[in-house]
């Protein structure tokens, strides 16, 4: 079959079905699986996990296939968010785990997402898997693996949050599902803490009839904005697809967004863990990092993409990391994976029993942000694009992060300019003291970007 490798990307596989993610190449990318967890993992058994897209559940019976020919046995969990299926490998003492999902793409999008002996894949190991099914060199035991259905993640998830949390929150909650797969469990959770919740969106349909299940698009925050003011609500959230990113919605209408959250966050964290080690994506507010040292902690700068912030976190011993796109990791009282919901819920205790509540939200430092800015380019082009830029333009009187795309850091803000690693578009955001020092820093990145390319469409 025509196998394009470009859905093969640096932290998950992901593209359009059926044109490109099928049924034939999940049947041996399951082989391929299979074969790197006999080649890796003392375990030989794989948690397997779906969203809520349409598409997922004929993916899912074709990957099951080809795992269990190689003789692994599988642990089919159902349909449940992303980071349920992180908690099983740790619930079922399991090394190995795969998320089937389109995460906060559009509808006809899917992939998957994958840990092969306790490590989540990134970069060469996902092309490892792309040459193993190009080659076809799989290897197999002497019998076939077996299935065994789990439908118990979800009560053993609650139990283990209440155990470490105690929430007191008397205020009403308004809550987006975004029709994503968070629809099927977020009553149950936050009636276990007995919050007043308004949920909306919660019917499970993947054909996202509402708005896109992406919630770093503020035109997808407004339902939620109006659900607000309806009902009197003291704060929302906002959920992506498959349920491993938040956004925050103030009483007013004001985002609080991800990078923010994480100040709040450290801030906590820090109050009893002194010399913490907190991991950041190169997309997060220029405050984060002086908060962090503030509160004697100690700021890690990563690369985008819940891959390379799990990394960074496992090998700096880190309580804390989290990336602008609303991907948070606790692993102070948590095993340390992303999961939008359980945010949530470190949020309210940290507003609980507090009547001034809206003071902790905001008391943030303000500056001059954009939110991510996409600009689409056909065929994944957006790569041949940053490479050029990164070796043909200079920005005087400013210093240059080249850790992913390029941050250009002058002393009244920064531009930053990278690949996207989900889909085919650049990404740009901007950050600066002034919206006059922003303008100057937009229109420096505009004239850098049309010497590339005369022809690309800016919208700044």
């Amino acid at each position: 079959m025509n196998i394009s490798k470009d859905i093969f990307r640096a932290y998950d596989i992901r593209g359009q079905y059926p044109e490109e993610i099928n049924e034939e190449l999940y049947n041996m990318l399951g082989k391929a699986i299979g074969t790197k967890i006999l080649q890796k993992s003392k375990s030989k058994k794989v948690s397997v996990c779906i969203d809520g897209r349409l598409s997922g559940e004929t993916l899912k019976k074709s990957l099951i296939n080809g795992i269990i020919s190689t003789g692994v046995d599988v642990i089919d969990i159902g349909m449940l968010p992303t980071p349920l299926l992180y908690f099983s490998l740790y619930n079922l003492n399991i090394d190995n785990g795969l998320m089937i999902t389109g995460s906060h793409n559009p509808k006809d999008y899917n992939g998957i997402k994958m840990v092969i002996n306790n490590m989540t894949l990134f970069d060469e190991h996902i092309m490892e898997l792309y040459d193993l099914i190009m080659s076809g060199d799989f290897q197999y035991t002497d019998s076939q693996g077996s299935i065994i259905y789990n439908n118990n993640i979800i009560d053993e998830y609650i139990i283990k949050i209440k155990s470490a949390i105690h929430i007191n929150f008397p205020f009403k909650v308004s809550i987006d599902c975004g029709n994503g797969v968070t629809g099927s469990i977020a009553k149950k959770i936050f009636s276990a803490f007995k919050v007043d919740t308004y949920i909306i969106n919660e019917n499970v349909d993947g054909n996202f009839p509402n708005h896109p299940p992406d919630t770093s698009n503020e035109k997808n925050l407004i339902q939620l904005k109006r659900e607000i003011k309806k009902n009197g609500s003291s704060i929302g959230f906002a959920y992506d697809g498959d349920g491993d990113r938040i956004v925050v919605v103030k009483s007013n209408g004001d985002i609080v967004w991800p990078d923010q959250l994480l100040i709040l966050f450290s801030r906590n964290i820090l109050k009893n863990n002194k010399n913490a080690k907190i991991v950041y994506d190169i997309k997060c507010t220029k405050f984060l990092e002086e908060e962090i040292i503030k509160n004697n902690g100690k700021p890690i700068l990563s690369r985008t993409g819940h891959s390379f912030i799990k990394k960074a976190m496992i090998k700096e011993k880190a309580m804390l990391g989290g990336e602008m796109s609303g991907h948070i990791f606790f692993a102070d009282k948590w095993d340390g994976f992303d999961d939008g919901i359980y945010a949530s819920i470190r949020l309210l205790e940290i507003l609980s029993d507090n009547e001034n509540y809206e003071e902790i939200l905001n008391d943030l430092p303000l500056s001059v942000t954009t939110p991510e800015i996409n600009i689409p380019f056909s065929g994944n082009n957006h790569f041949t694009f940053m490479r050029l830029f990164a070796k043909l333009t200079k920005f005087d009187d400013a210093s240059v992060i080249d850790i992913d795309g390029l941050k250009i850091i002058y002393p009244d803000g920064w531009a930053l300019i990278r690949c996207s690693n989900t889909s085919s578009n650049l990404v740009l955001r901007f950050e600066a003291d002034s919206k006059s020092n922003l303008d100057r820093i937009q229109s420096i990145i505009k004239m850098n970007m049309l010497v590339i390319d005369k022809s690309i469409k800016i919208p700044f």
